[in-house]
């Protein structure tokens, strides 16, 4: 291996980049911008991060990548990561090994890889303790994302069709030939003819670890503070009203949050999803006033006249085809005094997309969806390019 050679000019002007971005996050941390303070501050951080390391010992990063990866998930389903005591406390390889059943050999390899870098303490000769990056992988939801994360090395979902998608544009020629139902999952999973949500639905057990892996994914992201929901519904909203329509929402999180938060707004709030969704999600949702509603929206909108369709994090699922489909179904269902749809999603910046952008891109890619960019948004809802158009307003 080549000589590491520390470019240390490079590092300390890497230094003083984060120092001015931890200046401009702190005085936009209660801003509409701390989003983009805060990964510009992630970007600047990770180059001082690469410029320490140097470009030969990237090379070696993402094998070590690999190995967390596949180390953070042989504890988590051996149990090891529920035997360490929560708070700070730590715990002993031969205690986890009594009460888990797991050979001290094997966990204290493992977390000899876990340590260094996190996401676990090393507190002394063969003792562990979580920090707070271990702990919240506790959490279902959390545990359900790092499943997705890596099943990828097995049989399941996203991963497989990432690390292999060069067999399949190979295949392609090196075409950007991406089809709702051949794509590079389906070439992986050997699934041609389904879509994503199809092939999992086959699965009671993958079909719930994605649900609820979804819901994670929503914690990172801005929830109902966008819009002005309650003045806007308030004056029209009636004890027989449809004042809520979430379409292709999920768990329903999102809109109890919205229940919750229009409290006195009267009418009916209706959670739609695909019937093994709606099922899988149980009673719940009617303890909470929400009507569950098994619904595919490429069929016509059963709930006509709703004050508010809401399509939260679905667009990017789908090729733009599918997109006007399902919007073209909404549209039908429409009150034209009344209705609105409000479409939430993320638009990527033509220059300076950051990392979670570009991540969310490629794993949308693998099933035929894609985050989208102003300009592709306006593809994909109207055929047509943004010339012309009123521009879309970031909220």
């Amino acid at each position: 291996m080549a000589q590491f050679d520390p470019n240390l000019e490079q590092i300390q002007q890497c230094l003083a980049e984060v120092t001015a971005a931890v200046d401009q996050y702190r005085s936009q941390a209660t801003t509409p911008n701390s989003q983009d303070a805060r990964y510009q501050l992630m970007a600047r951080a990770t180059r001082l991060v690469n410029a320490v390391r140097g470009p030969a010992d990237l090379v070696f990063a993402n094998f070590e990548h690999m190995v967390r990866i596949g180390a953070i998930r042989t504890l988590l389903e051996a149990g090891v990561l529920d035997a360490i005591p929560t708070g700070g406390q730590s715990i002993s390889a031969s205690e986890i090994a009594s009460t888990t059943g797991v050979d001290k050999e094997l966990i204290v390899r493992h977390m000899r890889a876990l340590t260094p870098l996190g996401p676990f303490r090393e507190a002394g000769e063969e003792l562990y303790a979580h920090t707070p990056e271990s702990e919240i992988l506790l959490a279902p939801q959390m545990r359900a994302v790092f499943s997705l994360i890596h099943l990828l090395a097995r049989v399941d979902e996203y991963s497989p069709a990432m690390l292999r998608g060069h067999e399949y544009f190979a295949q392609q020629g090196w075409q950007h030939r991406i089809e709702l139902r051949r794509n590079p999952f389906t070439f992986v999973h050997g699934c041609d003819g389904q879509t994503m949500f199809e092939y999992i639905s086959q699965s009671p057990a993958r079909a719930t670890r994605l649900n609820d892996a979804m819901v994670a994914e929503d914690s990172l992201l801005a929830e109902i503070g966008l819009y002005p929901f309650k003045s806007t519904l308030e004056p029209l909203a009636q004890p027989d009203t449809a004042t809520i329509v979430d379409v292709g929402g999920g768990r329903g999180h999102i809109l109890r949050q919205l229940k919750e938060s229009l409290a006195g707004v009267p009418g009916r709030y209706i959670l739609q999803d695909r019937e093994s969704v709606i099922t899988d999600n149980g009673p719940e949702m009617e303890t909470h006033g929400i009507e569950p509603m098994a619904h595919d929206f490429f069929n016509p909108q059963p709930v006509q006249g709703a004050l508010v369709y809401f399509v939260r994090r679905v667009l990017h699922d789908w090729p733009d085809e599918e997109v006007r489909q399902v919007l073209a179904q909404l549209a039908v269902a429409m009150d034209r005094e009344r209705s609105r749809i409000l479409i939430t999603e993320t638009i990527i910046p033509e220059v300076g997309a950051t990392a979670t952008n570009a991540y969310m891109d490629l794993t949308m890619m693998t099933f035929g969806g894609r985050e989208r960019t102003e300009e592709d948004h306006y593809l994909s809802t109207t055929g047509e390019g943004k010339q012309g158009q009123v521009p879309i307003e970031p909220m």
